[in-house]
């Protein structure tokens, strides 16, 4: 019976992670018709692509209503949502003349982390999976500090076009985005099943020290990614506002998480996590560990192994 339900779940996990690379390659025509149709009409004829859009959208939205399985249906029309506005971001960047193409570059960067964290939760973690790891709207913070970005870029392009428009910080920050995301999806696909969203606080039986691929650069690949991403975006969008704001409200946000784990870290694995942390840094500066907390983590974790040891004799 158990064999059964596990190959039940397995074939559904299976299932599911077609259909999404499936609505993920749906992008690809959907540039190319982009392509075509900037090249035919007027660059200009922005609203008559949107509408196109969105009547792809629909019908596809159509198929998946009438196709998919009930429970199933919220994260195929969510993904499929990700995947039209990337491939409506890409089209509006590179095939028309438009002076928010940071914003759209930053819809376009938006949909890869929103998606790529999903399915790293769907491809490791399936028996969680739920729409809420598209992470959309997974804090009120997050929510306002994308609304604050996108209505800043906006306002400010529309009343002082000359200051966007420097292009050594538009390259600056690309390259930090370009590298953050990197970071981002490497430390999701390299933790695999040992990275989660949330902080562990008891050690179970699979958590294994990751210290290999991105984490022999970073000991918080995920979250030395998502600050430089973040502030990035910012600086490719000319945003001085928020790029202050999100570096201060950032770093002290993961100066306080990365203190936090690295707590439980410590305590889980002992001197082996100490080894790994002597060698290899964070990369966001000034984070660090005071060493009468380090000492009392790693007594925590001697204790816990000493009581073990005495059970195992027993």
């Amino acid at each position: 019976m158990e064999e059964k339900e596990t190959n039940e779940i397995l074939s559904k996990r299976k299932k599911m992670i077609n259909i999404h690379i499936i609505i993920i390659l749906t992008s690809i025509p959907q540039i190319i018709i982009g392509f075509l149709y900037f090249k035919i009409f007027s660059y200009n004829s922005y609203i008559n692509y949107t509408f196109l859009q969105l009547f792809i959208f629909l019908l596809l939205s159509l198929i998946i209503f009438l196709k998919a399985n009930k429970s199933e249906k919220n994260h195929y029309l969510i993904g499929l949502s990700l995947s039209i506005i990337f491939s409506f971001s890409i089209s509006m960047t590179f095939f028309t003349y438009t002076i928010y193409y940071p914003l759209y570059l930053y819809f376009i960067t938006l949909c890869i982390y929103h998606y790529s964290e999903y399915l790293s939760v769907l491809i490791y973690h399936f028996n969680i999976i739920s729409c809420e790891y598209f992470l959309i709207d997974h804090s009120k913070s997050w929510v306002i500090s994308t609304l604050a970005s996108f209505a800043e870029m906006i306002i400010e392009t529309y009343f002082f076009d000359q200051y966007k428009k420097i292009k050594i910080l538009f390259i600056i920050g690309l390259l930090m985005t370009i590298i953050g995301q990197y970071f981002r999806i490497a430390a999701l696909f390299t933790g695999k099943k040992n990275f989660t969203h949330k902080i562990r606080y008891n050690k179970v039986d699979e958590h294994e020290l990751v210290t290999h691929g991105i984490y022999s650069l970073s000991r918080h690949p995920s979250y030395f990614g998502f600050f430089i991403w973040s502030v990035g975006i910012e600086v490719m969008c000319c945003n001085p506002i928020c790029t202050i704001a999100f570096t201060i409200i950032l770093f002290n946000f993961f100066k306080n998480r990365i203190i936090s784990e690295e707590s439980f870290l410590i305590q889980f694995f002992g001197e082996k996590y100490l080894e790994y942390k002597k060698h290899v840094g964070i990369l966001i500066p000034f984070i660090h560990m005071d060493k009468a907390r380090e000492e009392r983590n790693l007594k925590i974790y001697l204790n816990k192994k000493n009581m073990g040891n005495k059970k195992e004799n027993e």
